[in-house]
């Protein structure tokens, strides 16, 4: 009698929970396979994890330390200061896109689009989504087409940096390790391609791969009334990521459905260092920031439709940059209008319009001001010799160890020579107003991931594959090692 009871009493908690989580959004449920069709196709899945850059590897604290050797010292030339812009490459309008709930689009639509990828067309009778198993298969949609360039900004000298976002995970729910289904040529019908419950571990690797960053947002538990209990799935959700992600952590989270009681659990845990809220949330004005934002909930909006975005952008840009609002808006599906948006901001204030937006993920941004407040950043000129010196503080799941730095009175047609430790494994640098900015980076697995793109697409020559190769070639600092990638792929 009591087993028949506790049978009914958790069918009972499972349904309730069901319709609590849904009640404002259609959380992590997919489309279904019409059953007992005679033409579903052979049983083709995979779920091997896919590359992914060493994130748990990563260096902390790095010693960056540059050299510049001028062609001579200019009459009355003084000692040089150094300062550290409020937004990286020296822009002057922050621009955050969080997509919320875990979506298969997050990875089909909002990463495809940006980094060069079929899209599906939308149709309003039916949308389609893949996987990247897909994609590596060349296994698409029938509707899938391609935007015909990858869409971001540049890093003042010419560079491109696509453009980041965050995707929300959904750690404790079993559909993000679930297999996906390839079958290259099969057209009797696309049920493979019909919306799944989420994005899937391999997804987000291939969304990290590529400069994005992640959140935790709901969390598996009826429980939301007990602060401790949603610490305790908070930690249970990075334990499951960092065993997902070969150790790669989250310290971003994202609000979801409004709800307050998960943003007092994400205060508690230590691991959680940003957040972002719909309201009761801090305006980020990037120029007027002086601390390092620790524990600090950003707001963010949700619109309508994407077109309402573009309001936002341009009002904004309107204002002088001292007093100027960072744009951040959540999302959650993402379609093909979504992707012109993308292609808008690329053409009117990206790479290929007046090239004023940053657009990194949250954690990126955090990280980067974080640098900004804490870094210890010193330079010193012997007659012709200047040394940079820049130490990164020890931080914990901290994946972006990068800074610009403008230095005033220096041009680079004074320069006769720049060199940097084996630590700087990016590095540009160019006049910037009345001086020069250098971008650098000690990410220090940044020449293997190159490596990799480089050796995918000697595997499989493709467009897309030399764009990914050259793109992540580009972001090493000038070296015969990067010489040597770059002849590979003449």
């Amino acid at each position: 009698m009591c087993y028949k009871f506790y049978k009914v009493t958790l069918l009972i908690s499972f349904i309730c929970f069901s319709f609590s989580s849904c009640m404002k959004k259609n959380l992590y449920t997919g489309e279904k396979n019409p059953p007992n069709d005679e033409n579903l196709p052979p049983n083709n899945e995979s779920s091997k994890p896919g590359y992914l850059y060493p994130f748990s590897k990563e260096i902390s604290g790095a010693e960056a330390e540059i050299t510049i050797n001028l062609a001579s010292v200019p009459q009355g030339m003084k000692d040089l200061d150094i300062s550290l812009p409020p937004l990286k490459y020296n822009k002057s309008l922050l621009f955050m896109l969080t997509q919320d709930d875990c979506k298969q689009s997050a990875f089909s639509m909002t990463w495809a689009a940006i980094n060069g990828k079929p899209i599906d067309v939308s149709d309003p009778n039916k949308k389609y989504y893949y996987d990247v198993e897909n994609l590596e298969a060349g296994d698409l949609p029938p509707s899938a087409y391609t935007l015909g360039k990858t869409l971001g900004s540049t890093d003042g000298f010419g560079n491109e940096v696509r453009f980041h976002f965050t995707t929300t995970l959904a750690p404790q729910w079993d559909f993000m390790r679930a297999p996906a289904t390839v079958n290259p040529g099969y057209k009797e019908n696309f049920f493979r391609f019909y919306m799944k419950a989420g994005l899937r571990w391999n997804n987000v690797r291939e969304i990290l791969n590529t400069g994005n960053g992640i959140a935790f947002h709901d969390l598996n538990t009826l429980a939301l009334d007990h602060v401790d209990s949603l610490v305790k799935h908070f930690a249970n959700a990075q334990k499951i990521t960092q065993q997902s992600l070969d150790g790669r952590g989250v310290k971003f989270f994202a609000e979801p459905n409004g709800d307050k009681r998960y943003l007092t659990a994400a205060v508690r845990d230590p691991d959680m260092e940003t957040m972002v809220a719909q309201t009761g949330a801090t305006k980020l004005i990037p120029y007027q920031v002086h601390s390092d934002l620790n524990k600090i909930t950003f707001s963010r909006v949700f619109v309508n439709h994407s077109s309402e975005v573009k309001n936002l952008v341009i009002n904004e840009l309107a204002v002088d940059p001292q007093q100027r609002a960072a744009v951040h808006i959540g999302v959650h599906e993402t379609d093909h209008e979504w992707a012109q948006f993308l292609v808008w901001l690329n053409d009117s204030y990206g790479q290929e319009g007046a090239d004023v937006l940053w657009f990194p993920s949250q954690e990126e941004y955090y990280e980067y001001n974080y640098y900004r407040q804490h870094a210890d950043v010193q330079i010193n000129r012997v007659g012709t010799e200047i040394k940079i010196k820049v130490k990164f503080p020890n931080r914990k799941n901290f994946y972006f160890p990068a800074l610009t730095l403008n230095i005033a009175g220096l041009k680079k047609s004074m320069i006769a020579s720049i060199s940097s430790n084996e630590q700087v494994t990016g590095l540009t640098y160019g006049d910037f107003g009345d001086g020069l900015s250098i971008n650098l980076d000690c990410r220090k697995f940044l020449y293997d991931h190159a490596d990799y793109y480089v050796k995918r697409y000697l595997s499989k020559r493709t467009k897309t594959n030399l764009e990914d190769a050259r793109y992540h070639t580009g972001a090493l600092k000038e070296s015969v090692q990067k010489t040597d990638l770059l002849k590979l792929l003449e």
